[in-house]
């Protein structure tokens, strides 16, 4: 399982381009020692979310593991899939809604269709964005 700590240096991670090292890693992170960044690195590694190049630097791996199947990464920021879709669809039942002028009662059916998708969304963000002022507030 991915602690606090270990999660905040992935998503900073994330949003780095290109391969890092320990010592860059460090600094990153506002680490101490480059042994700290190592042992997370490695960490990160055993969990599957970065790999090690041969030359010894780090790099974010491009597909997430099977128990982070439910995030998606877009453009450095990890995303719950079901924000993605539920945008989507919304906005196509919008466009829909407004081209062909259907009744108020299919209206309604739509958006009652589409509550349950942005309540989970929305729980599923805000679940996440908690997590992430979790390790903010542990890390400094």
């Amino acid at each position: 399982m991915i602690d606090a700590e270990t999660l905040q240096a992935y998503l900073k991670l994330l949003r780095c381009s290109g391969s890092i090292g320990v010592r860059d890693f460090q600094r990153l992170m506002n680490y101490r020692s480059p042994g700290k960044a190592k042992f997370i690195l490695d960490k990160l590694t055993r969990l599957g979310l970065v790999e090690r190049l041969e030359n010894g630097e780090y790099r974010v791996k491009s597909e997430l593991p099977f128990y982070l199947s439910s995030y998606m990464v877009l453009k450095g920021m990890l995303l719950p899939r079901v924000l993605v879709f539920t945008i989507f669809t919304s906005i196509f039942a919008l466009t829909y809604i407004i081209l062909v002028k259907i009744p108020i009662d299919t209206t309604i059916a739509l958006i009652i269709v589409l509550l349950p998708y942005w309540i989970e969304s929305t729980r599923t963000l805000l679940l996440l964005r908690r997590l992430q002022k979790k390790t903010r507030t542990i890390l400094t």
